[in-house]
């Protein structure tokens, strides 16, 4: 985190350390980081869910586990990440245990907010999946969704919305679907085998259907599930959006990657995963699927399918994406994805995408100097082949790298009602874990934010009272937004190029903060308004 060890050594060598090279191209993200929980156990566990509704309220899942206990907490922040808010605290009951739980959030505000939860229930003789809806609070509890499994243990569960992209032909969007991939072991059958479970609503989740897509010999040899749905451009085979699905398997030796149309269209079903070979050290594989359907998708301006998978192998995150090449009608295989090294020296990436920036969102953690880091840079969906015209890698989270202290797990969102990223991730310590959050937006408040900050955009005039030209240092697709300093959105538009005059005479006198967004670069800057 931004402690204050750090901060004391940034203002102890910062006349030294302001001409260093690696000092110089750091860059720093958001302000200070905000303790949400805390879990003081023997041992403990913990995984974490973030998800933010279109009126930009966060909700973050906590599911505390050790050898004898687990537990599962919501909390919610209404104020743009300044605070947050226990709504929820369960803990299981009749003998069984959270094995692992999930939330969405669908709706635009306080009145249509509908916050969905699965959870795996387990116990010796039987595991149960359990789908739940509440409102925006967490109040008026419908339980829609409840299925006993005798002699079977669950491991796993990820649940994703097509809310936010609906298809272009209108199927999927209102109602929306929902998607839940459920992993385990079946002890029962003969033989005994792992499995991964599909179960999806196409009706904004009022009823649901259950499909085996794959099972496999022996225990633990599905697990670790995510995954997502995108959408589809009209010239597709099912108006429905697409699901992708990772998971863990062989005993955490490979990745598998399953897909299909979000209704699991038995037209495009796969005879078995595509299998992606890690080089050992296996951890979190993760996908997210494209979310624009207003856009073809391409990949280096040529059609093609378009999502990413990343996972974590031997200190280095790997990653996938399509090639022209792959395609529904008939099966794909590995030979259709591109797999090469994303980041060396990084481990638990995670996954998000932005669509009105049309991008996909990427974070990280990894030691540098001494330093541990939790980094996030994110990419234009066209440009997802070349991680070289990747955004800058930012920091937003830094602590000394000690043995008794250990980043874990960062996940990361966007805010629709900001188009910027938030982030949670755990600190792990000797007797517990700590669960923090940063937002993008938040104002600098110490000296590491301030001196990394330094703009390149140029506003003229700057007092401005009719118009402002703004000038980037180079020319690209951008999207500028202007912000008042309630972080309310004021004003947007899109231009190419690198200058652009906006309008501003129908804005109130004041102080405005302008973003503009490139495919590689965000530039801010204060703008006062006369």
């Amino acid at each position: 985190m931004k402690t204050k060890a750090l901060l004391k050594f940034i203002v102890a060598v910062f006349a030294a350390a302001i001409c260093s090279p690696s000092f110089m191209q750091a860059q720093m993200m958001g302000g200070d980081n905000v303790l949400i929980s805390s879990f003081e156990a023997g041992q403990p566990e913990g995984e974490s869910r973030l998800a933010v509704a279109n009126n930009g309220w966060i909700y973050v899942m906590a599911h505390y586990k050790n050898a004898a206990d687990t537990q599962v907490k919501i909390f919610r922040s209404v104020d743009g990440g300044a605070t947050y808010q226990q709504l929820k605290h369960w803990y299981p009951e009749g003998g069984y245990q959270y094995a692992d739980f999930d939330i969405v959030v669908t709706g635009n505000n306080a009145s249509d907010i509908r916050v969905w939860s699965v959870e795996l229930l387990v116990k010796d003789s039987d595991s149960k999946v359990v789908i739940f809806r509440r409102d925006a609070d967490m109040a008026n509890s419908v339980r829609i969704y409840d299925e006993t499994l005798p002699n079977v243990e669950l491991y796993d569960v990820a649940m994703a919305s097509n809310f936010r992209a609906p298809s272009p032909m209108g199927v999927g969007g209102n109602p929306f679907a929902l998607g839940i991939a459920v992993c385990g072991y079946n002890k029962a059958a003969s033989p005994k085998h792992s499995f991964l479970d599909y179960i999806f609503s196409l009706d904004g989740g009022a009823t649901f259907e259950k499909s085996l897509l794959y099972k496999q010999n022996g225990t633990q040899q599905i697990e670790d599930v995510d995954i997502s749905i995108g959408s589809t451009t009209a010239d597709m085979h099912n108006t429905w959006p697409l699901m992708g699905i990772v998971f863990a398997k062989d005993g955490y030796n490979n990745v598998g990657f399953i897909s299909n149309f979000v209704d699991n269209d038995p037209a495009f079903a796969w005879s078995s995963p595509i299998t992606l070979a890690a080089s050992g050290n296996l951890s979190r594989p993760r996908i997210q699927m494209m979310l624009d359907h207003d856009s073809e998708n391409t990949i280096g301006g040529e059609s093609c399918h378009n999502f990413m998978i990343v996972y974590g192998s031997q200190n280095t995150i790997e990653y996938a994406y399509p090639k022209e090449s792959f395609g529904y009608l008939s099966e794909p295989s590995v030979d259709d994805l591109t797999v090469t090294t994303l980041v060396s020296n990084a481990r638990q990436p995670a996954l998000s995408y932005d669509k009105v920036g049309n991008h996909y969102l990427f974070t990280y953690a990894t030691e540098e100097d001494g330093i541990q880091k939790l980094k996030y840079q994110w990419v234009h969906y066209d440009n997802l082949h070349k991680p070289s015209s990747w955004s800058t890698k930012y920091v937003y989270a830094s602590d000394y790298d000690d043995v008794s202290f250990y980043f874990r797990k960062p996940l990361v969102d966007i805010n629709p009602s900001k188009v910027k990223a938030c982030w949670i991730w755990f600190d792990d310590y000797q007797s517990g874990i700590d669960l923090w959050a940063d937002t993008e937006w938040a104002v600098p408040s110490s000296i590491e934010d301030i001196v990394m900050q330094e703009s390149k955009i140029k506003l003229y005039p700057n007092p401005a009272n009719e118009s402002v030209l703004i000038s980037l240092p180079v020319a690209g697709e951008n999207r500028v937004v202007l912000y008042d300093l309630q972080g309310r959105m004021v004003a947007q538009a899109s231009f190419s190029g690198k200058e652009y005059k906006l309008n501003v005479q129908n804005l109130a006198k004041g102080t405005y903060m302008l973003k503009v967004v490139s495919d590689t670069e965000r530039f801010v800057e204060k703008l006062i308004v006369e």
